[in-house]
């Protein structure tokens, strides 16, 4: 992803990027890449990113990895131990670290990237207290999303969210 569109979307008074795609669209990849062009600029950016966890082809899990360091966390797998949700485990230390690396961005970073923003965040949970930091803060937030939450999660914003679809290709299903 271009940092340019972020620029863009800050000149234009926004507060926030959202990406949005389905589920394997490549909004994590986006992020990955948009992190990498931002760390080359040397621009002052932390957050955090969700890359699946595969097994023989089929997502069983995801990582949390900070952005800033690459230091990674199992956060969810489809076996125990865990926090259920939906077809996941959730690990309370790697939400803890999540939402730490979140807290701590909203204090130090102008650009803030969230890897994704889903269910278990607008029912309350998962990275929602480290997201509320950043809300509470001046960071321009770049956050992903899948489409049926788009809506909820622009609200946040008013009107100063740029919604950006990312262009990829969906993969099959988990």
């Amino acid at each position: 992803m271009n940092p340019e569109l972020l620029w863009q979307a800050q000149r234009a008074g926004k507060r926030a990027l959202l990406l949005h795609g389905p589920r394997g669209s490549g909004k994590t990849s986006a992020v990955l890449a948009l992190s990498a062009a931002l760390s080359a600029r040397g621009a002052a950016f932390d957050g955090v990113a969700s890359p699946r966890l595969l097994r023989d082809g089929q997502t069983v899990g995801y990582w949390v990895r900070h952005l800033r360091t690459g230091e990674e966390r199992l956060l969810c797998s489809t076996e125990p131990p865990g926090l259920p949700y939906g077809r996941f485990f959730f690990r309370p230390e790697a939400l803890a670290f999540a939402n730490a690396v979140l807290a701590r961005a909203a204090k130090e970073a102008a650009i803030v990237v969230v890897d994704e923003v889903g269910p278990l965040e607008l029912q309350g949970g998962g990275f929602l207290p480290g997201l509320q930091a950043c809300l509470s803060s001046q960071a321009f937030l770049v956050l992903t999303v899948r489409p049926a939450l788009v809506a909820a999660v622009a609200a946040w914003f008013g009107e100063g969210a740029l919604l950006v679809p990312v262009a990829g290709a969906p993969l099959p299903p988990p």
